[in-house]
């Protein structure tokens, strides 16, 4: 990092706390990025540097393979980008990035995607399970527009039959809760 502050960017940083006194003090409860317009060429100093040191951290976290590890782990507890990030207390587009990047994690978030669409229904008048992949051809296989078979879906413990002879629950809960 401090191959990059150079005498330019402390002396952007100056012109910019003298024009913008609350800003730099907190009384304020506006970000430089509000305030200042995008073109001012001290504001544009202060961008670059924030950019050169958002690249360096891609770096730094891209070659850490205990973050793809933690990443992983997230993954497996069927987390989104969004709620990984928060977790791990990083920006969102690093950890979309990293899983990008790598082969192992991009196979798993993929798997993650398409596991929850799968749905397992029960049928009691035959005694079978049925694998359907999509919740469009679960709800046509029970007789529902897509609307009512999403009541039915989104809850993970569902009591009531379809229909009185069909149980529907999602694939991965159906693995996780080991059966209906």
């Amino acid at each position: 990092m401090t191959d990059h502050c150079t005498p330019e960017l402390f002396k952007a940083i100056d012109n910019l706390e003298r024009r913008y006194p609350n800003v730099f003090n907190g009384r304020d409860t506006y970000k430089l990025e509000d305030v200042v317009p995008p073109l001012d060429p001290d504001f544009r100093v202060i961008k670059d540097f924030r950019d050169v040191i958002r690249e360096n951290d891609w770096k730094k976290y891209h070659s850490d393979r205990g973050l793809a590890t933690e990443i992983a782990s997230c993954l497996h507890r069927y987390m989104g980008i969004h709620e990984i990030a928060e977790y791990l207390d990083m920006d969102a587009k690093v950890i979309g990035n990293v899983i990008r990047e790598t082969p192992e994690l991009k196979k798993l978030a993929n798997k993650r995607r398409t596991a929850f669409t799968r749905v397992v229904v029960y049928d009691r008048k035959t005694n079978k399970y049925t694998i359907l992949q999509t919740l469009y051809s679960a709800a046509h296989k029970v007789g529902l527009n897509m609307a009512n078979f999403k009541f039915y879906i989104n809850d993970r413990h569902c009591k009531y039959w379809i229909n009185d002879r069909f149980k529907a629950k999602r694939k991965v809960w159906f693995d996780e809760d080991n059966g209906m």
